[in-house]
């Protein structure tokens, strides 16, 4: 099992999920001290979605909705002239 520190982890991140998807599990230190192990999660112990939340009713964790709602698409607010974003960099000066 490599172990590697937070920093390290972070800056290298694509080469040691790289390794994980391999097979390796890391340890991840912060201060010499372990605050997580990263591996491949088991394909067997992988659950569904609808099995999560079935798990979570059933632990009275989670309410159902009482009756499914279509939510109506989401459209975009087209703005004409400059950006808010701008707008609000001229007022705070």
């Amino acid at each position: 099992m490599i172990s590697v520190g937070v920093r390290q982890l972070k800056n290298g991140l694509t080469r040691y999920l790289r390794l994980v998807d391999q097979g390796q599990a890391l340890l991840v230190t912060n201060r010499n001290r372990v605050v997580a192990v990263l591996k491949k999660p088991d394909p067997n112990s992988a659950r569904s979605l609808e099995e999560k939340l079935a798990g979570l009713v059933a632990e009275g964790r989670l309410l159902p909705a009482a009756k499914p709602g279509p939510f109506k698409p989401f459209k975009p607010v087209s703005v004409k002239g400059k950006p808010v974003s701008k707008i609000i960099i001229e007022d705070r000066r």
